[in-house]
């Protein structure tokens, strides 16, 4: 009876001896198996017995450079996009039967990062060619914050932090939420010193985050020369905006004192720089002269033309007080050897000096009198006696021609010539 137990007492230590080797075999002895990384191997039970169709010979995990496979034609379902590039195993594989997952739509294989806050139409922000939203930009534009310049290129995670994992709730709308570091650091000017408003948008845009922009008071607007400066230009106290002078001469008094042309301090001009100048250009300044002596025409001439050494008021308005030189030198005729007058306006305009037009008492404006020069008639230089027209035109009862007897000793300012003569013509 001892000689038949012993064979029983070993069957199981041997049974155990064998599963052991079996297992080391496995995991010690290289195999051409499957490599678990590309996932769960897929039943292959209707598949073609030549795997050659499918594989290479070296090893199972490889695929055959040249394997070819018509989903739709074979199949019904055709494939885009990135799904047209995905591996078998994505959807193939021991989860269960692909058509189960397939009627579910997106999320039979896609899990719902965004927890169903954005619904479960994954095709309303997404397509087949790339799972990166599309029309990101537009459809955040039907949210209370849409994306304008700056904010447009920025990541989805600068502002949602949970982005990574599909969470967009809870984003900051307020600037400060977002911008408190840069409001904390920025120094020209300091923010935090000066108590600036948190609204950033008060003097920045989205576009650009420099360049800022504020609605300066209407008592002292921005515009053209004064445009475009930078604060600390004019609020020199650093970080001090508020109770700055408006006067002109707070910020231009160095202007004022270097002016030579002409010396504004010497002429004791006004330090009101608008009385003369504009925001537009400092040069080419304007001065509203006195009504009692228009600047036009010829008379738009530098202030020192008129105004010499220096002096601004008290100047002589009358001609002769500018032109003397010219009444002197002048010959067609000699004003100063006719003795006339020396109030220039009386023939002469601002507008050409050699357009003097005498009123004279005789007629000269048509017929043969006209465009006689004043030497024709006033042959002896001082002389500027009234003509009558029997001075130059001298007839008596003994002239061929009867119609002139009589009319001797007739002047013009009679009814005499100018009868038959009425345009001076003979």
């Amino acid at each position: 009876m001892q000689k038949r137990t012993r064979p029983r007492r070993l069957a199981p230590l041997l049974g155990l001896v064998l599963w052991l080797l079996v297992v080391a075999c496995a995991n010690l002895v290289p195999q051409n198996g499957w490599d678990q990384a590309a996932g769960p191997v897929v039943p292959h039970d209707s598949f073609p017995a030549d795997c050659s169709l499918c594989h290479t010979g070296g090893n199972w995990q490889t695929i055959r450079a040249d394997f070819t496979f018509d989903h739709g034609a074979r199949t019904g379902v055709v494939l885009h996009g990135a799904h047209a590039q995905a591996s078998c195993l994505l959807c193939h594989n021991d989860r269960g039967p692909v058509q189960q997952f397939a009627a579910r739509g997106c999320a039979g294989c896609h899990a719902d990062p965004h927890l169903t806050r954005l619904g479960a139409n994954c095709q309303d922000c997404h397509e087949e060619r790339s799972w990166y939203p599309r029309e990101a930009i537009l459809v955040h534009d039907r949210t209370r914050f849409p994306l304008v310049g700056a904010h447009a290129a920025a990541a989805c995670f600068r502002c949602h932090p949970g982005a990574q994992v599909g969470n967009f709730a809870g984003a900051p709308v307020r600037c400060e939420q977002c911008h408190e570091a840069d409001y904390q650091r920025t120094a020209n000017p300091n923010h935090a010193l000066a108590s600036f408003p948190r609204d950033c948008e008060q003097c920045h845009l989205p576009v650009a985050w420099s360049s800022a922009r504020f609605d300066h008071p209407a008592s002292f607007p921005l515009a053209f020369g004064h445009a475009g400066r930078r604060c600390g230009e004019c609020h020199t106290t650093p970080n001090a905006f508020a109770g700055l002078s408006t006067a002109c001469a707070s910020c231009h008094t160095d202007d004022y004192q270097a002016t030579a042309n002409p010396n504004h301090a010497a002429a004791g001009f006004g330090t009101d720089c608008t009385d003369c100048h504009n925001t537009l250009a400092w040069r080419g300044a304007g001065f509203a002269h006195p009504a009692s002596f228009p600047l036009s025409n010829a008379h738009q001439q530098a202030c020192t033309a008129c105004h010499t050494g220096g002096v601004y008021t008290g100047l002589n308005p009358a001609c002769a007080s500018c032109h003397l030189q010219d009444y002197q030198t002048a010959t067609d005729p000699p004003h100063a050897s006719f003795g006339l007058s020396q109030q220039c306006e009386q023939c002469h305009t601002p507008t050409i000096w050699g357009d003097g037009n005498w009123n004279h008492r005789f007629p000269i404006t048509s017929g043969n009198h006209s465009g006689l020069a004043c030497f024709d008639c006033h042959t002896n230089p001082g002389n500027r006696q009234a003509f009558s027209c029997i001075d130059c035109h001298e007839h008596n009862q003994t002239s061929t021609n009867q119609d002139h007897q009589g009319v001797s000793g007739y002047t013009w300012t009679t009814a005499g010539c100018y009868q038959c003569h009425p345009d001076g013509r003979n």
